[in-house]
This record gives C-alpha cells, structure tokens and sequence, in this order.
C-alpha cells in the first residue's frame, strides 16, 4: 500500500517541476525578448540616423536554435522635429514592413552593448516612400560634426561607422517616390535587391560602400513627369547584376568602379511631354563583360496626324517615324564611355527597319538654314565618338511628299540594305563611307556609294541602277512630271561625281532602247498633247545608244547646289541633270559625243 502511495505523488512533484520549468523558460523567454527588444532600439537611438529618424515595432522574437531575431510591424520614419539639425539632409524615407527577419545574430553582444552583428538581413513586402529634393539626395547625416547645430542633449552619439553584412535581401517592395525639385513621382512594384559581403564605411565627409554582388529587379514601373520631353513612362521585368561595386561619396562627388555589370528591361513605354510621340521597346539588354547592347522591336511613332505634326512649324521640315525589328551593339567600350565620356563601338547592326519621312512643300523653305553634309554633322558631336561599321538589313523606307499644289506623291524604297563605315568625329585620314543597295517600288534595283570628306565640305558618290521596264515607275514619273512612259527599257544608268559646297560635277551613262514618252497637259487640248508629244519624241533618241554602230552617249554634268536643301538634293538634282543632258545634251556634251563617235569610226577603220 506504501509503493502504490508513494509513485501517485513522484509523478505530481514531477509534472509540477515540468509546469515550473516551463512557466520559468516562458518567462525567461519573454524578458529575453524585452531586453533583446531594449538593446535594439537602445542600438538605435545611440546611432546618430536617430536624430532625424524614429524606429519603431510591435514585437520581437527570437529563435535560439536558428539564431535568428524576427521583428514584426516596422516602421522607420522620420522625426516630427529632428533631434540634431543637419543642413545639407534636404530627402527622406520612411518604411514600413510586416516582418524584418535577422540571421545568426551575437544576441549577448547585442544586449551586453547594443552593437549589432550578425550576418543576413531579410526585409519581407515592406512599403518605401521616398521624398527627394535637390540636385544631391542626402538621406542621412554625414560623419561630420563641423557642420551639425546641437539642438538637443549634448551627449554625442555614434555615427555610422564601419557596417559589415553577409546578405541583405529587400523582397517584393513597394516603393513611392516624389521629387519634388524635379517634379516627378515614381511607382515600382516587386522590387528586389540583394546585396552579398556588404561593407558600409564612413568617415568624415564621405561614405565608403563596397559589396561582393549586387541584384536588383523591379516587376512594375510607371513614372509621371511633369518637366522635360518627357510625360510619362513605364516598364517591366527590370533587372540589374553588379559584380565587386565600390562607391566612394562626399556631398559633391560619386566615384564608383566594378568588375561586371549587366542589366535589361521589357515592354517600355515612354509618352513625350506634348502627348504627340510615343516610344516603345519588347526589351533591352546589356552586358558590360560580353561589351553588347541588343534591342528588340523598338518603335518611334506619333499619334497624331502630320497635320497635326506640321502647324508647329512655320517652314518646310521633315519628320520621322519608323522601327527597327533588331538592334545589337557589338564591342561597346563601356570604360570609355562611363569614365572619359567617349563612345567607341566597333559595329552597329539593325534588322528590319521600317521608316517613314514626311515633307509638306506647301510651306516655304527656311532661307536662314544651311544643311551640312554629313562629315560637317558627325565633326560638330560634342561627345567624342568613334562607330566602326553600321549596317542596317531589311530597311523599307516610305517618302511621303505633299506638293506645292496640297497632291501627296509616295515613294517606296524597298529590299534595302545599308552600310556606313568610320563614323568618327576624332582625327582620322579617311572619310565616311556609306553604301546602298535596293529597289524603288520594288522594281528598279540600284546601288550607290558615298565618300563624305571630315576636313572640308564635300563628298563624292556613284551610282548605278539595273535593267528594268520604265513603264513599271509611271506611278512615281507622273507625279512629278506630265510625262508618261509608253514604252522602253532601262539597260543601265551608271553616274559619279563630286559634290562640293556650291556645286556637283560628274559624269553619267544612260543606256536604253524603244523608249516612247506621252506628254500630257491638262490644261491643253488633246490635239495639242498630242502634237507636243509627236515633237518630243522626234527630237529625242529613243534608244542610247542609237544604232549599234555608233558608241553610247555619255555626259557631262554640272548642277548649282541649292543651299537650304541636304545632300540627297544635291545626287538627285546631278541625276537628272544627266538624263536630261543625255536626251537632249548641251553643246560641250554635243562636242564630246562628235570626238566619240570620230574615235570609234577611226577604230573600225583600223
């Protein structure tokens, strides 16, 4: 009966020590939370980003075996009335966040001294608003206490010091921010950013930061703009991975240098200031290591009519709208760029490019404007440039023109490729080379090549189209001609020349046979059409040349530039000066042929 008593009793005394035990450890658990609680906004408050800031929480937990701290419902704002008075903090931030988790963090040094060491930092959906101000965004105090007004206790607390971190990890963000200067408010969803072996070093006057790796990826993008071209912008999938960053700053100066950088971003949308352009991007592409850029499906459009485009203006001025399906940088010299502000590329490569360029000639030509030629336009770049090649594949370009008489006349340049080669505005010993090779509306094929001069105003070109049937381009001829082509066969057109600031030279060849021309005035009556018609084909040569005997016609040109018109006037012009001179030539060109045709007789002779 005594055994059976006493084993009733041993279990009660030890369920009670259990009870005690862990009433004890609960106890024991929550005043080490408190104190852990304390030593945290004691650390705080002993750091002088206290002064202007107030750090506050719900509560803390503490999970020993993880090593870890997690402290939920966070708020970091700014004070109503700043402890310490710093001139130059002219932004702020404020965060708020459900849980703030901390890895293997020195818990007894924490409360012994309230020095915070640990080794991650994980900040889980928090809310950032930022409000900036100001060319220089200061967000915090300086170490700097010669320019610090004491307003409060004299105590002097801790700067910023020396900050070591394994990882911190900012994930799924919402950011607000609002400058105020230049009038612009941003809203970024799921923005992440992951920093590994950070180390935050300050002294006086200049924060040092340097890290291992760097991640930042932005989900959702929209900005509104209210100074500059810009109105409005937006993106998405945003992301950018730095290697070994150092960033040196004072509050006038921002040194910065890494090992790797890369970055890109998808579906761009940028709305310009007057609503009339709209820019966009599928995606974008950067890699500093493998020296690339690469777009893709980039578009410049407006959204309004050319009516619409053209009241803006008072002269005559062409617009430009268009695509590009690809385009990739080779071999950026990024150092150059970032360091020295000098672009070096060595290739530039777009594919399927799709341009429109408009023109209303109602309205009348600028006489105070003088258009350079493109060496003059390259040499007058402010930033030092240096681009190897350009080639564009797949390019259609669409010229629309509204005539003096408010007709519309369209040409089509199609199947096109393009080559442009030593853009440079340093020295160098050879020019800019651009070449050509494409059809107008698809049926006459040509190629060109152009050599413009960096050191004066000039550049020389040739040019040659292949054998089509004239009647095909009636369309393009009727436009700007009463002409009509019946019949005929362009065999060749083969013409160079050089363009100087005033004037072109050079020579052409026109080479077709069974060529029939239709003149046509409306305001005449048909006979006389007709009868103009019969003249002009009686006094042109049908065929170049006219027998098979005699040697081609080829002639001389010599044009007047027209000053307020670019260079693309001045190869126009040269061609049909020739096809003129060629069908109906002047008397140098009527004595050339004569010295022709006496050699040629002289070498059947022979």
């Amino acid at each position: 009966m005594s055994t059976k008593s006493k084993r009733p009793i041993k279990k009660i005394i030890a369920l009670s020590f259990l009870v005690i035990l862990s009433i004890a450890g609960i106890l024991l658990y929550n005043n080490f939370n408190r104190l852990l609680s304390v030593a945290l906004v004691k650390g705080f408050d002993s750091n002088v980003i206290s002064d202007v800031y107030e750090l506050k929480f719900e509560k803390l937990r503490i999970n020993l075996f993880e090593g870890s701290v997690r402290i939920f419902n966070v708020t970091l704002q700014p004070r109503e009335k700043p402890l310490r008075h710093y001139p130059y903090i002219n932004s702020s931030i404020r965060l708020t966040t459900e849980r703030i988790t901390l890895k293997n963090v020195s818990v007894v040094e924490m409360i012994k001294s309230g020095k915070l060491n640990l080794e991650r930092i994980s900040i889980i959906k928090p809310d950032i608003e930022l409000k900036l101000a100001g060319e220089k965004h200061r967000l915090v105090p300086l170490k700097d206490s010669t320019v610090v007004v004491s307003q409060a206790e004299p105590d002097e607390k801790k700067s910023i010091g020396s900050f070591n971190l394994h990882e911190f990890h900012l994930v799924d963000a919402s950011i607000h921010t609002i400058n105020e200067s230049k009038q612009r408010e941003f809203k970024i969803q799921k923005f992440n950013i992951s920093l590994y072996d950070l180390l935050i070093n300050q002294i006086t006057g200049m924060d040092y930061i340097s890290m291992k790796q760097a991640e930042l990826s932005v989900g959702e993008f929209t900005g509104s703009l209210s100074k500059g071209p810009i109105r409005h912008v937006s993106f998405a999938d945003y992301s950018i991975k730095v290697d070994s960053l150092v960033v040196q700053q004072t509050l006038d100066t921002l040194l910065y240098s890494f090992q790797d950088f890369s970055g890109g971003v998808k579906a761009l949308s940028i709305q310009t200031a007057d609503s009339i352009f709209h820019v966009t991007m599928k995606s974008f592409d950067l890699s500093y290591k493998e020296k690339s850029i690469k777009l893709k499906e980039v578009s410049f459009k407006p959204n309004v009519s050319h009516d619409v485009l053209q009241k803006k203006h008072q002269y005559q001025n062409v617009e430009f709208s268009g695509s590009v399906g690809t385009l990739d940088l080779h071999q950026v010299n990024f150092d150059s760029l970032i360091y020295a502000k000098k672009l070096f590329i060595d290739e530039i490569v777009l594919d399927k490019v799709t341009a429109q360029v408009f023109k209303d000639k109602t309205k009348p030509l600028d006489k105070n404007r003088f258009p350079v030629y493109l060496g003059q336009t390259i040499c007058k770049i402010p930033l030092p440039l240096r681009i190897k090649h350009v080639k564009a594949t797949h390019v259609h370009l669409e010229n629309t023109e509204r005539k003096p008489d408010s007709t519309y006349v369209k040409v089509n340049i199609t199947k096109a490729t393009l080559d442009l080669k030593n853009i440079t505005n340093r020295p160098t010993s050879k020019g800019l080379l651009m070449s050509a090779d494409a059809y107008i509306e698809n049926k006459a094929h040509f190629k060109a090549s152009l050599t413009f001069s960096y050191e004066k105003p000039q550049f020389g070109f040739e040019a040659n189209v292949q054998k089509f049937n004239l009647p095909d381009l009636n369309t393009l001829i009727q436009a700007y001609t009463p002409a009509k082509i019946n019949k005929g066969i362009l065999d060749e057109i083969t013409f160079s020349g050089l363009a100087e600031q005033t004037k072109a030279n050079g020579t052409l060849k026109f080479l077709y046979h069974d060529l029939e021309i239709d003149l046509e005035h409306k305001e005449q009556a048909k006979w006389k059409s007709a009868v103009i018609a019969f003249a002009a084909n009686s006094v042109l040569h049908s065929s170049n040349p006219g027998d098979a005997d005699l040697p081609p016609r080829v002639v001389s040109f010599h044009i007047e530039r027209d000053m307020n018109k670019g260079f693309v006037n001045v190869i126009i012009k040269s061609l049909l000066n020739g096809l003129k001179e060629t069908m109906i030539m002047s008397k140098e060109n009527k004595k050339a042929y004569k010295k022709a045709k006496e050699k040629a007789k002289q070498q059947d002779n022979k």
